[in-house]
């Protein structure tokens, strides 16, 4: 029986959940799951644990993380990404590249965050999504995070390119959100890439189209077993 962890590339455009459909056809195995959900929109790196790895699910949930984000500002969407509805429009200052760098350092350190209404949050045993597509409002609760690292990789005249370093439970889109309105705008996120989890890294990972056109001997061969640290922390 396989056993151990797979690391994929998803694609935007797909659920967490439609990658583990995928692999779970490719493989005919039932007992696979993923260690973080990646939203629709976002790319990157996803690890997914198979057969009875996935008892191991939660302590890779609470590794950290590293993003890749482009912000697009003079936006406001209700799900903080390019998949929802404008909800508000604000006026672009002119982003200069010193000023914007400098509201990047300084969110770094811990910082409470609101997780996004559309979120897999449960509440009352339901995602937050599934409240917020019937528009029955619900109240989550505030969480504080850690940001390691918060840095500039390009600026144009309406868009912000950032990385960001955070602890698990991390919202990128409420981040986004909240460098928009401390430039005196609104915002939200066209594109974002995980790079790394823990100690596992984007280039490590096969592409969910490679993994698709493989053999299924060919993606078992990928499977690589949990590290011995990994499989010691659960007694």
């Amino acid at each position: 029986m396989l056993n151990g962890m797979l690391l994929v590339n998803k694609p935007s455009g797909m659920t967490s959940h439609d990658v583990v459909q995928v692999i779970r056809r490719k493989l005919t195995l039932r007992r696979i799951g993923h260690t973080g959900t990646l939203d629709p929109m976002a790319e990157g790196l996803l690890i997914l644990l198979i057969g009875p790895a996935t008892s191991f699910q939660q302590m890779f949930q609470a590794h950290d993380k590293t993003y890749e984000a482009l912000l697009q500002c003079g936006t406001q969407t209700d799900t903080g990404d390019a998949l929802g509805a404008p909800i508000r429009a604000a006026a672009v200052p002119p982003l200069d590249r010193g000023r914007v760098a400098e509201v990047l350092t300084s969110l770094q350190g811990r910082l409470t965050q609101t997780p996004p209404s559309y979120s897999a949050v449960k509440i009352h045993g339901r995602p937050a999504y599934w409240w917020a597509r019937r528009h029955e409002p619900v109240t989550l609760a505030p969480r504080v995070v850690q940001l390691f690292e918060v840095s500039l990789v390009d600026c144009a005249s309406t868009t912000i390119t950032f990385r960001v370093h955070c602890s698990s439970g991390t919202y990128v889109r409420t981040l986004g959100e909240t460098i928009a309105g401390r430039l005196g705008t609104v915002g939200h996120l066209t594109r974002l890439e995980r790079l790394r989890v823990g100690a596992w890294r984007l280039e490590d990972a096969k592409p969910l189209r490679w993994i698709a056109e493989a053999s299924a001997e060919a993606v078992a061969r990928e499977v690589r077993p949990l590290p011995a640290g990994q499989r010691q922390g659960v007694g």
